[in-house]
């Protein structure tokens, strides 16, 4: 939920319209630098990495950079107190206790963010929970999307693949009732939800005729007990350029990453004037960086 007494983010439920609206509006005046931002000389923001990232850690470390907010990294368990005992909640306690300006956190579900979000006076931001969410990536591909298509609302995005396990997926299902988009899913049946309240399509081509941005997610298979051939789900559920073939040309290829090249999406598709994958993790740090500012400036 979003704490109004520490300004938290920890899922999408409670943040308002009109609050993102603001905060797409700010990414926007990023991107054309005419945002003033007053410089945080002296400030520090903590980014507690209890699981590994690239594109959401290092580009919350450069949002934090550019509005002059020094970040303290902690990656991993790996030189740590967590190495001698100390619990993850400690660890968040101790560090929240040299008053950092706000504290980013991704972890399992060894932590109960909502819970902290309470006992702490600065704001918290998920960076991915379990499968509970991930919101800032749901917002940057939204950004992404309203930034090709002119809005998100009535557009049609496809979630293809792992989305039982997907934090990801579960951060759109929130925010698509917020701006007005709809969700669709398509993979193997053990990858879906077992009740799915969302549209599903049993082919990849049928969904791909009914999206206007499709997102394929990275395959967990170390989630799954009985293991799924790669070579098969390529073949069935694959961003290749055969089944892309079946994708309007005026819509978007999109992928949150890690990619599994040859596996959800093959090497040539990045090269599709389509596909938007690193337009995402540009859009990343504006939505972040604009994130950071709005929570701290007191405006969402």
């Amino acid at each position: 939920m979003l704490s109004r007494t520490t300004n938290s983010l920890i899922d999408l439920v409670s943040l308002e319209k009109e609050k993102i609206n603001i905060l797409f509006s700010f990414a926007d005046q990023i991107s054309l630098n005419t945002l003033q931002i007053p410089k945080g000389f002296g400030k520090t923001g903590t980014l507690l990495f209890f699981e590994a990232s690239t594109r959401t850690r290092m580009s919350f470390e450069t949002a934090a950079a550019r509005l002059g907010i020094y970040p303290l990294l902690l990656d991993g368990k790996s030189g740590s107190s967590l190495e001698k005992g100390e619990t993850f909640e400690d660890t968040v306690l101790n560090v929240a206790a040299m008053n950092p300006s706000f504290i980013v956190i991704r972890s399992g579900d060894e932590l109960d963010f909502n819970d902290l979000s309470k006992k702490l006076s600065m704001p918290v931001i998920n960076a991915g929970w379990g499968k509970k969410g991930h919101p800032t990536q749901a917002l940057l591909d939204a950004y992404t999307i309203r930034k090709h298509l002119g809005t998100c609302e009535g557009q049609r995005l496809l979630i293809v693949g792992d989305v039982r396990h997907s934090r990801v997926a579960a951060s759109h299902f929130e925010l698509a009732k917020k701006l007005g988009y709809e969700v669709a899913l398509c993979g193997p049946s053990e990858f879906l939800p077992e009740h799915p309240s969302q549209k599903v399509f049993a082919s990849l081509h049928e969904g791909l005729k009914w999206a206007t941005a499709a997102m394929a997610l990275r395959v967990q298979l170390e989630r799954h007990e009985q293991k799924y051939s790669l070579e098969t789900y390529r073949d069935l559920f694959g961003f290749t350029k055969k089944n892309l073939q079946h994708l309007s040309a005026n819509s978007l290829i999109m992928h949150p990453g890690p990619i599994n090249q040859g596996t959800e999406l093959d090497s040539d598709v990045l090269h599709d004037p389509r596909c938007k994958v690193l337009d995402q993790v540009s859009n990343g740090v504006l939505v972040r960086q604009a994130l950071l500012y709005s929570l701290l400036e007191g405006k969402l």
